[in-house]
């Protein structure tokens, strides 16, 4: 196949993948009832407002993200939160149009195909798409930082370095969950380098960590001078999340006998009251007071009750990929990735006998599982590695098809 039939087949995927949007936006999202069309139920456009009239004056988990500086942006220049939304239109294409070309550069190009068209009409991704939540941009940007991991590993350069850190870092401001694996890579990438002696590898390693901390400094800077002189890297909150996960994995909530966004989530904030009126504070006026709170818990939890933080992380490693609001509306992500899995299983075992390098694709879904399962392992918190699981699923797909017709080779 051509380079020009790839574009061709890449602009398919857009339109396809465009129009999948727009219809969930117009027609669809009114008047489903499965989950709830606040519009903005996390206040982000709110975040963003004030952001336009008064700058970045409080730090918070939510203020302190990209997400709403992204939507601060958009009012700046005169556009409102439907404006937002048909740029989330936007980059829900771009994201499948990723996960093509992820698909065609390590697989094939039937791969790379369905990886797209699987994207664009897969319903949780579809779901973020029509208010403001972050999942349709942070899932953009995963999934462009994993095409920067890719390029970087096929052309392991100073400039590819730089591209990685910039991208990476962007996503990891935008939510701090793809940090841990842009770590685990620069390792691999690194041990490969010194295997290997090459002083330019070497080189582009230390090109993206550096890349990374200019991106970063500002950022840790603003906190900074925001909180009058307190240190807060990226943002509040992680053990607020790590607490959370204690309740919401809980067989009650994991087994959705009780809905995990009212009852958890009260009982929770319950929690965290009694800890601020504890440490003689109140919950919620300074989050990086509840912050240094909740860390105390935190770590008394883990050496008093290690058993249940065993438990914790071990259920979160399942509720993180089904667990929603009821479970009516947990079957569909739930389903989906147990079938999404299995093709990925089929996929994988026929990529290593090949020595494909498809631990670039499933490394990033297991350190995001395994790292969100030890703080709050929500459903919702799985759809930025989505596309990598369908990139996965479609060279299973492909496999089996190759099965069902051995003298086929799709390139």
């Amino acid at each position: 196949m051509s380079a020009s039939e790839h574009n061709k087949y890449a602009l398919v995927i857009a339109v396809v993948a465009t129009a999948a949007a727009l219809l969930m936006v117009l027609l669809f999202y009114q008047f489903q009832n499965l989950v709830a069309n606040a519009g903005d139920p996390y206040e982000y456009g709110k975040i963003a407002s004030g952001f336009v009239e008064h700058g970045f004056i409080k730090l918070t988990r939510r203020a302190a993200s990209l997400y709403p500086e992204f939507i601060a942006v958009v009012y700046r220049l005169g556009g409102s939160n439907y404006v937002v939304i048909l740029l989330q239109c936007l980059f829900h294409a771009v994201t499948c149009v990723l996960a093509f070309l992820l698909g065609l550069r390590i697989y094939n190009a039937r791969t790379g195909l369905l990886a797209g068209f699987f994207c664009a009409f897969h319903p949780m991704l579809l779901r973020y798409v029509p208010d403001l939540h972050m999942e349709s941009f942070l899932t953009l940007m995963c999934t462009l930082t994993i095409w920067t991991t890719v390029r970087f590993y096929d052309r392991p350069t100073v400039v590819n370095g730089i591209l990685v850190g910039v991208v990476g870092m962007c996503t990891t401001l935008t939510k701090g969950v793809m940090l841990p694996y842009l770590g685990i890579f620069g390792i691999i990438l690194g041990v490969f380098a010194l295997k290997q002696r090459s002083t330019q590898r070497v080189a582009a390693v230390f090109a993206m960590f550096d890349a990374m901390a200019v991106v970063l400094a500002p950022w840790t800077y603003r906190n900074y001078q925001v909180t009058g002189g307190r240190f807060v890297l990226l943002t509040p909150g992680a053990s607020d999340s790590f607490l959370r996960g204690y309740v919401f994995t809980r067989w009650e909530f994991a087994t959705l006998q009780k809905p995990p966004y009212t009852d958890a989530e009260n009982e929770s904030n319950a929690w965290f009251r009694i800890i601020a009126r504890d440490a003689g504070t109140e919950w919620e006026k300074d989050e990086v007071v509840d912050e240094q709170n909740n860390a105390r818990v935190v770590k008394h939890l883990i050496m008093t009750q290690p058993l249940d933080t065993v438990r914790k992380v071990f259920v979160g490693l399942f509720t993180f990929w089904y667990e929603m609001t009821s479970l009516r509306n947990s079957l569909v992500p739930g389903l989906l990735a147990l079938i999404g899995g299995a093709l990925a299983i089929v996929g994988v075992i026929r990529a290593n006998r090949e020595r494909r390098p498809s631990w670039l694709i499933w490394l990033p879904i297991v350190v995001m599982n395994v790292f969100v399962a030890l703080l709050i392992p929500l459903g919702r918190y799985s759809v930025p590695i989505i596309p990598l699981l369908m990139i996965l699923a479609a060279f299973g797909v492909d496999t089996l098809l190759n099965r069902l017709k051995p003298g086929l080779v799709r390139t």
